[in-house]
This record gives structure tokens, C-alpha cells and sequence, in this order.
């Protein structure tokens, strides 16, 4: 009986003292997760276990006696950095504090930093923001004691306080990692062991045979991989809006082929590059321990890779540690200087790669595309759309989506130049994106990476265009295998089984791989 009312009297005054600080820790730790996922059936356990967790912290800062304050501090600081980066992840694009977080921060520098901001953080959303974490700290360091709780309130608040939070304790049914990921400061150590550097690819390349399904290949391959472009923005799908005039004159000579049914793997770039850039089958453990494109291809081909893409970020980034497997490698901004730069930086140099190619040769180019923020994506001149031109959307969406499109339209001339530069050799060429993103399509007032816990989403940032296109003299020395792009144009294709599309294209195959026909881009 005396350690149970040597406990209700700890309680009771740590209560008395400090509700106060005890609620603002809560506010922190629970609010921006149980915003994200209100009105949701997950919302429940999320909350139930923020009460479990704060319960905890209550009963250990009372049991602590004098350090228990020195312990709600530590405790606070935690739960203050975690409310600020969680409520920035909420109003930036819904979600939570994930490993797809990780990856942004660790493989951006702060060029990019600075177009983020610029793209999801208008100066409202900073504010609010700022005025959150202010009102927080306000609460916790509140030192007036009007409403105080009289000795014997507190110890029934404590008392129904710490029954509510062991009753709020996790079912053991439950996977203990769901418990960790949301609760501070276990699920940054979650999302810290589930992190995996770019780097370790280079460590792990493969002796991985090719045989021969064809005598004849193509000696030309080019691959143009973009940058958050979305099938329906795409005039060549039938948007409304001429965003492809220039590819749209290749697909009538012939020249270019559209595939209908296209979806990216992930509509995250580190997710999207190690899905179509190695067999990785999106789901086991250690992707870089899977053969990449360079281990199969470069048998074959001298593998080039050229890229309008940054070349560095706090860590290395998804695109760096894949062009690094290359023969060789060229990246804009690493020889022009700091910053970004429009696309047509690398028509120059790819000319060169074009009008000396000898030997047989892969050539994929990064593009930024319609990188985030899209006004930075093309240059003054080629503002073809005006907010004006979009009555039928609501006001606040007219002018991001102007942008967009012109940044469409000049990915349009890039990729046609790009294409054209390759016209006098037999080559066989590829342009898809990443990813696409969710351009108002699932919530009125949001235009950005898919929102990670909305399906709908998801599925409107993975719907993507794709491109074949085919040189006067390919389709001469390869007729049959036109004549096979053009009967395929409607056939399902994720961007995961990129490489043995390839492979089916340029005549060889893995084998040691049974694939199905859903892993091919032509139908058999």
C-alpha cells in the first residue's frame, strides 16, 4: 500500500505540475499522423497508440521525481523535431515520415531544397506551419498556473489517465514494426535500417550470359528516361491541350510509336530507377544484390549515360549510382557549374554521340523533364499556355497547370530533337518517365508526388507515357519487328520489366529466366 500511495502521490503532483507540458508533447506526437490518417480505419490504432505512448512518458516522468522535468525536456525536444518535419511532410503532400523521405533528403542538395520549397511550401503553408510550432512551444514553456488542477482532480486525472493508456497498449496481435514506425524516436531507427545505400550496387555486379534469339540487333539503342510526366497530360493520348505537336509529327510519318496501357513501378524516383534499371522484383530484401541493366547490356554495347539530372546530393542518389556502372558518364551540371539548366544543355553533346557512333552502343539520357517546380522546366520563350487557356479548372489551379504543359511542350521539342539527332543511324529508341504525378486529379487543392496513402493517387502518378521510336533505316532492316511494336501498341507494360522488353527488342534473352508474356512489351 505504501508504494501505491507513494506512486498516486508522484503522479498526482507531476500531473498537478505538468498537464500542461504532458498535452503539448501529445499535440506533437499525435497530431500530424492522426491528420493524415482521419477518417480512415487505421485512424483508431494510430490514436490509441499515441495514448499508450504519452501514458508512458507520463508514468516514467512521475516515477523520475525531481528528473522527470530534465525528462519531459529530452522527451519534447524529440517529439518538437518530429512535429516539425511530420506537419512539413502533411502540408507538403499528405503523408507521413517515411523511408521515401529518407531517400529525398539524403539524395537532394540545395538547389533542389530550394525548388521544393518553392513548389509545395507557398508562403501559407510556411506560416502555418510556423505558427504551429510556435503555439506548441508556447503551451510547453507556459509558465501561469491558472489552470491548475486542485490536488485532488489531478490524482483522478492521473489515475484515469494511466488506466486509459494501459488499456490503449498494444495487441500483441499486431506487427511490433507498425507499433515502432510511428512512435518517436523508434520509427527514425526503423526507417534508418531500412535505408540502403546507392553505392552498394557498384559492389555487387553479376556474370549474367545473354543467348542470341536473333542474328540480326540493332547497333543503336537509345534510352531517354524523363521526368514526372503524366499520360494525361500527353496530347498524344488526347489531352486536350497540344503538349506533343513535335513527337506527334514523328507517330504520323511513321517514325513513333505510343503505347496506351503504361504504368510506372513506383511514383517515387529512387523506387521507379531500382525497379526498371535492375531485376529487382520490387519486394525482396537487398535490391542491389540483383543484376542491374549494365551487367546484362554491357556484353553487347558500350553503355553511355548522359544526364541534365544532378550529379550529387547530401549522399549519393538513385540516378548517380546507376550511371556510375557505365562505360561512360556525363553529367550537365558537373561541368557547366552549379544549378539547374534546361534540357537542351545536352542536345550538344549527344549530337557528337550520334554523328560518331561506330561501334554498338546504348545511350540513355536523363532529362529533368517536369521536375518540381515545373516554371524552372523551360526556358522564357516557350511559355506556350496561359492561365487563361484553362476556364474549365478552378482558379487556383490554372497557373500551376499552364506551367506544367509548357514544361510538357518543351519536353515535347527536347525528345523530338533528341530522336531527330538519331535519324541517319539504324537505331532503335525509347522515352519514358520515371513517374508521373497526381495533377489535381484526386483532391482539388493538390498537385504533386502521389499521396502515399491514397490508392487513387498512386494510380494517377504511375500512368505514364511510352515511347518507341524507330529510325527510316531500322524499319528497313527490321520490318517484321515493326510491324510486331505496331500490333502491340494496347498490351499492359510496367516499367519494372524494362530490360527484358530490351532484351526482346535487340534479340537476346536470359537463359537461366523463365518470363512471362506479361513481362514483355510485344506480344508474342
Amino acid at each position: 500500500m505504501q508504494l501505491l500511495r507513494e506512486m498516486t502521490d508522484r503522479m498526482s503532483a507531476f500531473f498537478r505540475n505538468g498537464w500542461k507540458q504532458l498535452l503539448a508533447i501529445g499535440i506533437a506526437i499525435a497530431l500530424p499522423i492522426c491528420m493524415i490518417y482521419a477518417g480512415r480505419p487505421s485512424f483508431w490504432p494510430i490514436l490509441t497508440d499515441s495514448i499508450f505512448e504519452l501514458g508512458a512518458i507520463f508514468f516514467v516522468a512521475a516515477m523520475l521525481g525531481r528528473w522527470g522535468k530534465a525528462f519531459c525536456h529530452i522527451v519534447f525536444l524529440f517529439a518538437l523535431l518530429d512535429f516539425g518535419l511530420s506537419l512539413g511532410c502533411y502540408l507538403a503532400n499528405g503523408q507521413q515520415v517515411s523511408i521515401d523521405t529518407y531517400y529525398l533528403i539524403v539524395g537532394t542538395n540545395k538547389h533542389e531544397v530550394s525548388e521544393f520549397f518553392d513548389f509545395y511550401f507557398p508562403l501559407r503553408k510556411i506560416i502555418i506551419w510556423s505558427i504551429a510550432v510556435l503555439l506548441l512551444c508556447l503551451l510547453y514553456f507556459s509558465k501561469r498556473s491558472l489552470l491548475r488542477p486542485s490536488p485532488r482532480a489531478a490524482r483522478i486525472c492521473a489515475w484515469v489517465f494511466l488506466v486509459a493508456a494501459v488499456l490503449c497498449f498494444p495487441s500483441l496481435k499486431r506487427e511490433i514494426r507498425s507499433w515502432c514506425s510511428r512512435t518517436i524516436p523508434l520509427k527514425y531507427v526503423v526507417i534508418a535500417r531500412m535505408y540502403e545505400p546507392y553505392d552498394k550496387v557498384a559492389s555487387h555486379r553479376h556474370d549474367i550470359p545473354i543467348a542470341e534469339v536473333s542474328t540480326q540487333h540493332p547497333p543503336q539503342v537509345l534510352v531517354v528516361i524523363g521526368e514526372s510526366f503524366s499520360k494525361s497530360h500527353s496530347s498524344l493520348y488526347g489531352y486536350g491541350h497540344d503538349t506533343n505537336p513535335e513527337l506527334a509529327q514523328m507517330a504520323s510519318a511513321g517514325n513513333l510509336f505510343s503505347f496506351t496501357h503504361c504504368e510506372a513501378p513506383a511514383p517515387f524516383t529512387h523506387l521507379a530507377f531500382k525497379n526498371f534499371l535492375s531485376l529487382w522484383d520490387g519486394k525482396s530484401d537487398n535490391w542491389y544484390e540483383h543484376p542491374t541493366l549494365f551487367d546484362v547490356f554491357s556484353q553487347k554495347y558500350t553503355i553511355r549515360w548522359i544526364s541534365n539530372q544532378q550529379d550529387h546530393g547530401m549522399h549519393e542518389n538513385a540516378q548517380v549510382a546507376f550511371a556510375n556502372l557505365s562505360d561512360t558518364v556525363w553529367f550537365a551540371c558537373r561541368d557547366i557549374g552549379k544549378g539547374s539548366y534546361y534540357d537542351e544543355v545536352l542536345l550538344n553533346p549527344l549530337r557528337s554521340f550520334a554523328q560518331g557512333d561506330s561501334l554498338p552502343a546504348l545511350t540513355i539520357v536523363n532529362l529533368m523533364g517536369q521536375h518540381e517546380a515545373f516554371i524552372y522546366r523551360y526556358p522564357k520563350q516557350w511559355e506556350h499556355f496561359k492561365a487563361d487557356d484553362y476556364q474549365e479548372l478552378p482558379a487556383h489551379q490554372r497557373q500551376l497547370i499552364a506551367q506544367y504543359d509548357n514544361s510538357t511542350r518543351y519536353n515535347d521539342h527536347i525528345v523530338a530533337s533528341i530522336f531527330d539527332q538519331w535519324k541517319d543511324q539504324c537505331v532503335l529508341a525509347f522515352y519514358f518517365p520515371d513517374h508521373g504525378l497526381d495533377l489535381y486529379e484526386t483532391r482539388d487543392n493538390y498537385c504533386g508526388h502521389a499521396l502515399e496513402n491514397n490508392q487513387r493517387s498512386w494510380d494517377a502518378a504511375c500512368q505514364i507515357p511510352f515511347f518507341i521510336y524507330v529510325s527510316d533505316s531500322y524499319r528497313e532492316a527490321f520490318p517484321e519487328q515493326v510491324e510486331r511494336i505496331s500490333q502491340s501498341l494496347d498490351k499492359p507494360f510496367n516499367t519494372r520489366d524494362f530490360i527484358y522488353a530490351l532484351l526482346q527488342l535487340t534479340g537476346w534473352k536470359l537463359p537461366d529466366k523463365t518470363v512471362g508474356q506479361d513481362h514483355l512489351l510485344l506480344a508474342q
